[in-house]
């Protein structure tokens, strides 16, 4: 955003920025109309993402030269009138590759990466252009079609033709670019553009506040934003608070903290969102900031005994018990990487050890999730009682993932997940107590259970940015050795703290119980897969064998016939695989809490009982209400109440009332749920079953001639 003499000039930076703040467009207005002054920050963080992108650009143009296209790059850095001439200048000499396009039309201006020539007429000739970018996969979606669609508007008025389509190239795709169409996202570009054009033009007056968001972890004005939000004792401070509380509690007239600490309780009002409860909670929780804060000291209370929640889900410790902690990286190829397993444990001489297990690779991370699970399922040989601790929800979540994306382990890992080995200590604390804290981040809480860190948060930090920016360019020669050593601290240090807090919160435990408390374990399972699971898997598995009987591992010395029958073989269980993914589901949502079952859209929370309404059969429909919440409830789901029990079956759903009528079981007639879920799973056992015939043909006859299954067979 610049000041001219024709007003404000924008760019495709400004635009984006809009869409992720619009207090963000206030800040550049006022710095460049000479109001403020721009901040001097020096962002590590910022500086390896502009260096990593130069790489990529860099190495995508030496992909095009290779290709023998020529190129011509447009100098300098700003866009000035001449850069934009010498821009037009190389458009209607028809040059296959445009670098750096100098884009200008009006208050509008952009720098292309690229601007790649199609052969479709235009203005210009024979001949147009169309705009390709270079992205690291970390950049939002939403903020790269933006730009690309103001690139390919100032383009359109360059050449006299709007370019029917326009590309990304991120690190991972080889080079080949995705393909998006400039007309299926002109409305959405067209109306993001007016606002930032209106936000510029009539700003005077316009007050804007620097609400949170996700845009502030890379945006410059980061810490002034935070120091006004502290100055203000914005709500935002308080720990687990949404956004739609927050503006609820503001057109109530509470907009700080310490107003949130010393509401009168129980609520003099009915939430329009969100239950009195919810409200109530994260009152309380600003209320015990507000006494740590004004006491000059970390404060923190149990909260009242509920079973199956909190401290009742911690599981006896064990000597054999593991703590485990994975680093990875979303935007490493197209499906992220999990590239250090850590874990921390006692080994056989009873001392504890740390094993920081490096993954750079695609082999490397199937290496060290087989590793892991081999580990711990030879662990509970010896320790059967041994459980594997992690805080939140990120470690099961990558172990299905890699378990589904690799094939493997995945009857150890479902042993595991049903026997309930791993345990997530995020769960216990955010349902066990109430601490005097901004964020119930692992970090923050390490004061009270007086975990000190070997490794600098500073420096982690500084070296993860480095580190993953050179895995997400697949430049794993680049990682420096002194990266990877500061980043296994920080993983060493998760894990021991893990475990340091899984200890604070068994003598939490203790000394509630010593007061008077009843606070149950959870109960055991032995995880072991019921019979018509152990059945399929007895007739399958030596189907698999059959099949795969002198096949190559590796892909490239397999023929045809031999990779057909590979493929069958892989996919004779895909049905039971696809299925994990909705008893996951399933599973999660039955471990949730009322309160937390109103922020889920298979759920519903805040229920009240209104009567019994007519239906068919010998058992009876109850109605009930429910508080103002998003649900894709529709009617004919299988309904659960929290902790998993099937209560009835939805019967039907209205939004404008805000009701749901509900099919009861006879058990639970007498049974009114604070809050529910939906459930529907729906079989594959045919389909199943055919694949299975097709494989066992094929084990028999092979997978070429005529006969049964052909056209099945021609497919593979």
């Amino acid at each position: 955003m610049k000041q001219s003499g024709h007003g404000i000039q924008l760019s495709a930076t400004d635009l984006v920025g809009h869409l992720n703040c619009r207090h963000l467009t206030s800040l550049d207005r006022a710095v460049a109309q000479g109001a403020l002054a721009k901040p001097a920050v020096f962002d590590p963080f910022l500086e390896i993402l502009w260096e990593r992108g130069a790489i990529h650009e860099q190495a995508y143009l030496d992909h095009l030269k290779a290709s023998g296209l020529d190129a011509v790059r447009v100098d300098g850095v700003d866009i000035t009138a001449s850069s934009a001439e010498q821009t037009l200048k190389a458009m209607r000499t028809g040059v296959p590759i445009i670098v750096q396009a100098a884009l200008l039309n009006g208050r509008w201006s952009g720098r292309a990466d690229v601007l790649r020539r199609v052969e479709v007429p235009s203005g210009l000739g024979g001949w147009s252009y169309e705009v390709v970018d270079t992205k690291l996969a970390r950049e939002t979606k939403g903020g790269t079609v933006l730009q690309l669609c103001l690139y390919s508007d100032l383009l359109a008025a360059a050449q006299g033709l709007a370019p029917e389509f326009m590309y990304v190239v991120p690190p991972w795709s080889e080079f080949v670019p995705q393909q998006y169409r400039f007309a299926d996202y002109g409305a959405f570009y067209r109306r993001a553009k007016s606002a930032l054009e209106r936000s510029v033009d009539e700003a005077d007056g316009i007050d804007t506040y620097p609400d949170p968001n996700i845009h502030c972890e890379v945006c410059r004005w980061s810490m002034q934003c935070d120091k006004r939000r502290r100055d203000d004792d914005h709500l935002c401070l308080v720990a687990n608070i949404s956004k739609v509380q927050m503006n609820e509690l503001k057109a109530r007239g509470v907009s700080t903290m310490e107003a949130l600490a010393s509401m009168p309780l129980p609520l003099a009002w009915k939430p329009e969102r969100g239950s009195a409860h919810s409200y109530g909670r994260v009152r309380e929780q600003a209320r015990v900031q507000a006494e740590g804060r004004a006491n000059g000291r970390l404060s923190y209370e149990l909260l009242p005994v509920e079973t199956g929640f909190g401290l009742s889900r911690l599981p006896a410790p064990s000597d054999g018990d593991i703590f485990l902690d994975l680093e990875g990286d979303p935007f490493v190829g197209e499906h992220g990487l999990e590239y250090l397993f850590g874990y921390h444990f006692r080994n056989d001489a009873g001392d504890w050890t740390y094993i920081g297990d490096w993954a750079l690779t695609r082999a490397d991370e199937k290496r060290a999730f087989e590793k892991f699970i081999d580990f711990a399922t030879a662990r509970q040989e010896r320790y059967p009682d041994l459980h594997i601790y992690h805080y939140a929800a990120y470690e099961p979540g990558a172990m299905k993932r890699l378990m589904g994306r690799y094939a493997t382990r995945e009857e150890e890992l479902d042993t595991m997940l049903r026997a309930t080995r791993l345990v997530d200590l995020y769960s216990v604390v955010r349902n066990g107590l109430r601490a005097s804290v901004e964020s119930y981040s692992i970090k923050r809480l390490e004061p009270f259970y007086g975990f000190k860190r070997e490794t600098a948060l500073r420096d982690a930090n500084v070296a993860l940015m480095s580190l993953q920016a050179s895995l997400e360019l697949s430049q794993h020669e680049d990682i420096r050795q002194e990266d990877r050593s500061v980043v296994e601290g920080y993983n060493r240090d998760d894990c021991v703290s893990t475990k340091f807090l899984r200890d604070w919160l068994e003598e939490l435990r203790s000394q509630a119980i010593a007061l008077g408390a009843q606070i149950d374990r959870p109960g055991v399972d032995d995880g072991v897969a019921n019979e018509n699971v152990s059945a399929w898997l007895d007739k399958i598995n030596p189907l698999i064998e059959r099949l795969t009987a002198g096949v190559p591992v590796d892909r490239g010395e397999r023929d045809e016939q031999q990779h057909a029958r590979w493929i069958l073989a892989n996919i004779l269980d895909w049905h039971r695989r696809e299925a994990k993914a909705t008893w996951w589901e399933f599973f999660r949502l039955r471990d949730l809490t009322a309160e937390e079952l109103t922020d889920e859209r298979s759920g519903l929370s805040g229920l009240t009982f209104v009567g019994e309404v007519a239906g068919a059969g010998r058992l009876p429909t109850h109605r009930y209400s429910f508080i103002q919440q998003d649900t894709d409830l529709r009617g004919d789901e299988d309904l659960h109440s929290v902790g998993g029990d099937k209560i009835g079956t939805a019967v039907a759903v209205s939004q404008d009332s805000r009701t749901i009528d509900i099919k009861k079981t006879g058990k639970f007639v007498d049974v009114h749920p604070e809050a529910i879920y939906g459930f529907k799973n729906f079989g594959a056992e045919e389909q199943a079953k055919s694949l299975v015939r097709i494989g066992e043909y094929v084990a028999d006859h092979g997978i070429l001639g005529d006969g049964p299954y052909r056209a099945a067979r021609d497919l593979l």
